[in-house]
């Protein structure tokens, strides 16, 4: 009888991270069945997808609310999807609103829980921590601190660092970066990155361009490339940058224009820890309806809400939520980030901070390792 392997990722990053995972998964276990729900990069590891993340990207209570029917369609399809192939273990990464349903509902039903890169609960729901306990059986999480929260409600957790480590390959020189993009290196760079998801792009691109557009008006010679992902709608941000002329569309070069951007502006999530890999310094943004923010408000407790600040346990970069998401708010700190050496610097010095506590390479490996031991145990039990 095969071993199984069920995964679930809802968005982008998760498929990013899953994808590393799935490629150690098989190189340990070849014959693995590997299935569940992730992106391009999990397929393109040999998982069979019965979801796409683009089916599932919604940030925000109220935008998640708005397809709360789509969503328990989907839940209850994976469900029998689970009844139907038994899989030893479901790894749930990421996507805590979905996943840590789905692990209750699975654990019900006799199957092993494994959570990668763990639910924030330590900033919106520490209440939710001691629940967890009844229903996911191990956590490989990707920040130190995390496993010190998450070892107080006695979750077998093990810290494995940040997979983020194990990629960014840049690939082209500055000046192939440049020469590719119709660039020049002469002058500065400014980066917008506004997300992964369609929602993030509707929310965040034209208050970067606008910002970029005034900056524009004072240094002339200012460079602006937009990063358009993959799974991001084309038509969308096509039309969106169809006014500005100016403005270069990067497609493929995501890790090369962090790279060799003089300063950015970045969506707040994972992408705010790639910039302070690839040493940008840079603005975050954050946008969502005002109804979903103002019940984020009441339940984040923590003075933070960029990943990269967490981490650092400081404000290493600024924060432009909702109403700040404007260009007469962001122009100045991105004029100074982009044409004051001194003030660029100084946060990259902190960045290089951010970096190290990050761990070490290897996250993928150990993770895939860890999943397999309780694939075994699982297997030994139920003989």
């Amino acid at each position: 009888m095969p071993l199984k392997v069920m995964l679930i990722a809802g968005e982008a990053s998760g498929d990013l991270h899953g994808g590393k995972l799935v490629e150690a998964l098989r190189e340990l276990e070849p014959e693995l069945e590997l299935f569940g729900v992730g992106g391009d990069r999990m397929a393109a590891a040999g998982m069979e997808l019965y979801y796409h993340v683009n089916d599932l990207a919604y940030i925000g209570f109220i935008e998640v609310a708005r397809h709360y029917v789509y969503f328990r369609r989907v839940f209850n399809r994976l469900i029998k999807v689970v009844k139907s192939r038994r899989p030893q273990v479901v790894v749930l990464i990421d996507y805590p609103g979905f996943n840590l349903r789905f692990a209750r509902a699975v654990k019900k039903l006799g199957i092993s829980t494994f959570y990668y890169i763990a639910p924030q609960v330590w900033a919106w729901g520490q209440g939710r921590a001691a629940k967890m306990t009844g229903f996911i059986d191990q956590m490989a999480v990707l920040f130190a601190f995390e496993a010190d929260f998450f070892a107080r409600y006695n979750i077998k957790t093990t810290f494995v660092g940040h997979p983020l480590l194990e990629g960014m390959e840049v690939g082209l020189s500055g000046q192939e970066f440049m020469e590719k993009h119709g660039l020049t290196s002469s002058q500065p760079l400014l980066a917008l990155i506004p997300g992964s998801r369609n929602q993030e792009v509707r929310n965040l691109l034209l208050p970067m361009l606008q910002t970029a557009e005034r900056l524009r008006r004072l240094h002339p010679d200012l460079q602006v490339a937009v990063s358009q992902a993959a799974t991001v709608e084309p038509q969308q941000l096509e039309s969106l940058v169809a006014d500005c002329p100016w403005a270069r569309v990067v497609k493929a070069d995501y890790y090369p224009l962090m790279r060799y951007a003089t300063a950015g502006m970045v969506a707040s999530g994972t992408a705010t820890l790639e910039a302070a890999c690839a040493d940008l310094p840079f603005a975050l943004l954050y946008r969502v309806s005002p109804l979903s923010f103002a019940i984020g408000k009441q339940v984040v407790k923590i003075p933070n809400i960029g990943l990269v600040n967490i981490v650092a346990g400081e404000r290493v970069v600024p924060e432009f939520l909702q109403d700040e998401v404007a260009p007469a708010k962001l122009a100045p700190v991105m004029e100074r980030l982009l044409y004051d050496a001194a003030t660029r610097e100084a946060m990259q010095q902190k960045l290089a901070g951010v970096r190290q506590k990050l761990g070490k390479a290897g996250a993928s490996e150990k993770t895939a390792r860890l999943v397999l031991e309780q694939l075994y145990l699982h297997q030994t039990e139920t003989i």
